[in-house]
């Protein structure tokens, strides 16, 4: 075998990603042999020295995850204008030594709840969250006509992403920013939750949920919870509880991975090859 062509993820932690198995397995079903997906764990302080040194060690672009979505931002040589509309990074594409920065979750999204068939346009969301994820899953959103209402605990948060998003949108594009305390007014109007926040991730977050329990959940609503670690979240029992339809993140984990695939590559990989993969590596986690 000739030379391999590398990609990876940066993050920090890295240890549970399902990234690698899901890649991998793509790589083989297309019989990509030169092709290999590992793992960069990149603590904060050596972010800069690993992004600078990405293409003399082989690597042919790679993907970001918390805490650089952001932070990696002015290491890069470009960035497409859908990343800068969400002030993040997660895709890294190296071509003759220059790295140019994209973002896949913007995709990723709307792809899985359209596949569930939820239709976009015309709806009222509710975002949860006002970080990186939240970026995307406004940009996206609001693109494909839905009415985004953004809430964070810290409103000014919320605020520099409405400023964000702006910048990169349909003229016709609907978002407005909300205050926490306004959240039992708005729940009964909402056809889609979205959580874009931590709160019921694995490890460290999993008994935490974004909405308080004293405001019942919106029995016609739908939950996206972008948290894939459990499969079930404490938040969308919660929600199913109440009587709604809720999704995990899983695939926008997915449908994100199949669109930095396909950057890196130039091929389209088997979405459900990638599922199966990232749903043995979770079950093997387990």
């Amino acid at each position: 075998m000739g030379s391999i062509n590398k990609v990876g993820l940066i993050g920090w932690p890295a240890d549970y990603s399902l990234s690698p198995a899901m890649h991998n397995a793509a790589f083989a079903d297309l019989a990509l042999d030169d092709w290999q997906y590992d793992l960069i764990p990149v603590p904060a302080n050596e972010l800069k020295s690993v992004v600078s040194t990405l293409n003399e060690k082989g690597y042919v672009g790679a993907n970001v995850t918390v805490p650089h979505k952001q932070t990696v931002i002015p290491l890069l040589d470009s960035v497409v204008m859908s990343a800068r509309g969400v002030n993040a990074v997660n895709t890294i594409v190296i071509e003759e030594g220059k790295l140019q920065g994209h973002n896949t979750d913007v995709y990723g999204i709307r792809a899985d709840l359209e596949a569930n068939g939820i239709h976009l346009k015309d709806m009222k969301v509710l975002l949860l969250g006002a970080g990186g994820a939240a970026h995307a899953a406004a940009l996206s959103l609001g693109n494909a006509g839905a009415e985004v209402n953004v809430i964070n605990r810290h409103t000014q948060r919320a605020w520099d992403l409405f400023r964000d998003v702006k910048r990169n949108v349909k003229a016709n594009f609907k978002i407005s920013v909300q205050e926490m305390n306004a959240l039992p007014v708005l729940a009964p109007n909402m056809n889609l939750v979205v959580n874009c926040t931590p709160a019921g991730m694995y490890p460290t977050h999993i008994d935490m949920m974004p909405w308080p329990v004293a405001v019942p959940f919106p029995k016609d609503a739908v939950l996206y919870d972008m948290v894939y670690r459990p499969q079930v979240t404490k938040f969308m029992q919660y929600a199913m509880d109440a009587g709604a339809t809720a999704y995990g993140g899983l695939g926008m984990l997915v449908h994100q991975g199949a669109a930095a695939f396909q950057l890196w590559t130039g091929k389209e990989p088997n979405v459900e090859v990638m599922r199966q993969a990232a749903i043995d590596e979770l079950e093997k986690q387990e």
